[in-house]
């Protein structure tokens, strides 16, 4: 067994010995590890595109929908959010995402 935190030192080298994997920090200070071919602009197009189709989507059916953490899908949302592909509804229902609208030309 190790330490969480030995285990976070050892990912914040993985850079450092050519990894094919490598450590994420989203804005949040949400920390992943991730293969190195991952590009985060695809992956929140990717999101947006989800929520689009979907119409409205929260953390959880993005989680359901591509397999991974609650957590990691609201990562996603928000940087999907943050270059204004979707737009954010947070009422008494939860936090849900839309597909921005004003992107669509008339």
């Amino acid at each position: 067994l190790i330490s969480p935190e030995d285990l976070l030192l050892a990912c914040q080298k993985l850079d450092k010995i050519n990894s094919k994997i490598t450590m994420y920090v989203f804005d949040s200070g949400v920390n992943v590890v991730q293969l190195r071919t991952v590009r985060v602009d695809q992956m929140t197009e990717e999101t947006a595109e989800l929520v689009k189709e979907l119409g409205r989507a929260d953390a959880y059916k993005i989680a359901l929908h591509n397999s991974i953490s609650p957590v990691l899908a609201k990562e996603r949302l928000l940087a999907a959010e943050t270059v204004g592909r979707i737009c954010r509804d947070d009422s008494v229902e939860g936090l849900y995402f839309f597909w921005n609208r004003f992107l669509e030309s008339n």
